[in-house]
């Protein structure tokens, strides 16, 4: 183990401090070695709880950085916008500050405003990249990566407001043979991760709310659940039997995958594999394990 110190030089930085947005990857599976470098080197640390889930737990990972000494918090969609913005930027001229992001930092856009106003402001700011559900959504899918077209959130709809502009890019997708990746709404800090059978049921909602016919009930669905974690699941419905059928799922959080309209022949056979369960993922990797890298690692800062 001792050896991973030799992989990591010492980085010459242009400045002092700097503000560093870190992916987490979507468990400690699919964690970097240059991430768990970057949080051992970095003097303050903001661990994202809002915009996605982290396997098996942003806690578990909080805990080994605090018995490392490391200053880390959790926060929330608020102390990571608005005002909080210029709280955050005035931190890094003092001193590294992280942004550590369950799966790849700037898929969620809230972070690109963070980093645009440090640029404005003069700070340096550093990004690193990791795997994210967009990546490993198109690996599991089994598909072929260039047919993927715009991915979208499907939203709840809220105090009346319906968000119709998922069934338009699932429409723009299929008119081109494309796939789609549907992110499917949650609220981390309330609770709340739509399910498959409420997104199929608001899907079919909404397209005969625009009297349009962009789905069919006997066009499969790619179910992807808690992907990353020992409940991860990869399932193939169609869309009546995701409506009518009974809710079957792990955890949280969910992503369907539109097929496109004409697949290529292996594709079929992917699509075939996959409703019988002969794709996975299985997580191999302990928070014991991810303690004794980051001590490692650590060793070489301290």
């Amino acid at each position: 183990m001792k050896e991973l110190r030799n992989i990591f030089p010492r980085r010459v930085c242009l400045a002092d401090s700097m503000l560093k947005l870190i992916g987490l990857g979507l468990s400690a599976d699919l964690i970097t070695l240059r991430s768990l470098l970057e949080l051992m080197k970095c003097k303050r640390i903001l661990i994202d709880s809002y915009t996605s889930m982290w396997f098996p737990s942003l806690d578990s990972l909080i805990d080994i950085l605090r018995k490392l000494s490391k200053h880390c918090v959790k926060v929330y969609r608020e102390s990571l916008e608005g005002k909080a913005i210029n709280e955050i930027i005035a931190m890094s001229r003092e001193e590294d500050v992280c942004i550590a992001v369950a799966g790849d930092p700037l898929i969620a856009t809230t972070h690109s405003s963070l980093i645009v106003e440090a640029f404005k402001q003069g700070v340096e700011v550093e990004v690193i990249p990791s795997t994210s559900i967009l990546s490993i959504a198109i690996s599991l899918s089994c598909l072929q990566a260039y047919r993927f077209g715009k991915c979208v959130t499907l939203v709840k709809p809220r105090n009346g407001i319906v968000f119709e502009y998922p069934i338009y890019v699932i429409e723009e997708n299929r008119n081109r043979n494309l796939h789609t990746i549907l992110l499917l709404d949650l609220d981390v800090a309330q609770g709340y991760y739509m399910t498959p059978k409420e997104a199929a049921n608001l899907l079919v909602k909404l397209q005969e709310r625009l009297g349009k016919r962009v789905l069919d009930y006997d066009d499969y669905l790619i179910i992807l659940g808690a992907i990353g974690s020992e409940y991860g699941s990869i399932q193939v419905l169609k869309l009546y039997e995701l409506i009518e059928g009974e809710e079957r799922y792990n955890t949280p959080p969910y992503t369907l995958i539109i097929p496109a309209k004409k697949l290529h022949p292996m594709e079929e056979e992917c699509i075939e594999m996959l409703r019988l369960r002969k794709l996975y993922f299985r997580p191999r990797i302990s928070m014991t394990d991810i303690y004794k890298v980051i001590r490692v690692l650590s060793s070489d800062y301290e």
